[in-house]
């Protein structure tokens, strides 16, 4: 099976971190790759303000857009109003999922005519948390959408007159056959943005844009078989995150951890014996910090693979 990816990056708005933004772009356009963004039509989310408001902020995304970056509508507001996980069940908070129809319906309008009255026909949409339910998706068909950025499969598929392409991973790695890496410009920091390049210096032939997927016309149906095969990997997507919150794990993850992949590999295979049984032997062990827990940045970064 074939092994290509696409790149996000959400949460997109006047006020965000542009520093980091900027940081990243810089990177996309060293390997001429230009991603999908998702920008929020009316952003009403205090945490994802993070920076100086850009007056020139819709110009601006219409000249990425015509240097053939994609863009896709995320949300509405990116306010989570519900506690409901949607059909993935990822996270028990929704904008949308758990809502009537009508409601859902005229907060996507509503974002739809804001990218459209600054110049901009997202065709695509992320659900903020990637939580929606099947309502959603009667909405963005009746308002025109044509795709997803969402899913657990291992190739894009369609159901209910839309395109699904899959997103899931939220940092650079390849999976088996189509995925999307989901980034949030807001929160990266300097391990990754060198884990950024160093991957697309490796991978950068294997990424695709999402108008190369879109184009394609032989994108099966949700079978039974693609259902099962959403179902097995987000069954092993939360169990990764459960074993996450051990801390015998994340001490193993951190110990071991190493930019390169080879040496990573050793380093796990050398420190299994202390994460199975309890033992010392493998690994390095880090010092704790004043606070006396461990940093769990390692950890975190390998909680997604």
């Amino acid at each position: 099976m074939i092994s290509v990816c696409a790149f996000r990056l959400d949460d997109i708005t006047p006020d965000m971190d542009w520093n980091r933004f900027y940081r990243t772009k810089a990177i996309f356009d060293k390997y001429r790759i230009k991603p999908l963004i998702g920008v929020v039509p009316d952003n009403d989310d205090p945490s994802l303000r993070r920076g100086e408001y850009h007056e020139d902020f819709w110009e601006y995304i219409r000249a990425l857009e015509k240097s053939g970056w994609e863009i896709a509508q995320h949300g509405y507001r990116h306010v989570y109003e519900t506690k409901k996980s949607g059909m993935l069940g990822l996270k028990k908070a929704s904008e949308f999922a758990g809502l009537p129809y009508d409601v859902q319906y005229e907060k996507i309008k509503s974002g739809r005519e804001i990218l459209q009255n600054n110049g901009l026909n997202a065709t695509i949409f992320m659900a903020p948390g990637h939580t929606y339910d099947r309502k959603t998706l009667k909405a963005l068909k009746s308002l025109g959408f044509t795709c997803v950025t969402d899913g657990y499969a291992n190739t894009p598929y369609r159901t209910r007159g839309l395109l699904f392409i899959p997103c899931r991973s939220s940092r650079p790695a390849l999976s088996r056959g189509v995925d999307t890496i989901c980034l949030h410009c807001n929160e990266l920091g300097e391990s990754d943005y060198r884990e950024l390049e160093n991957f697309l210096e490796k991978h950068s032939g294997q990424v695709i844009s999402f108008s190369v997927i879109m184009e394609q016309l032989w994108y099966p149906g949700r079978t039974l078989m693609i259902r099962r095969q959403e179902k097995r990997n987000l069954f092993v997507y939360r169990l990764k995150r459960r074993m996450a919150g051990s801390a015998r794990l994340q001490r193993y993850l951190q110990d071991t951890y190493d930019e390169d992949s080879g040496k990573k590999k050793r380093k796990r295979i050398k420190g299994l014996p202390g994460l199975l049984f309890g033992r010392r032997d493998g690994g390095n062990r880090r010092k704790r910090g004043q606070n006396g827990q461990l940093c769990a940045s390692a950890a975190q970064k390998d909680s997604d693979e």
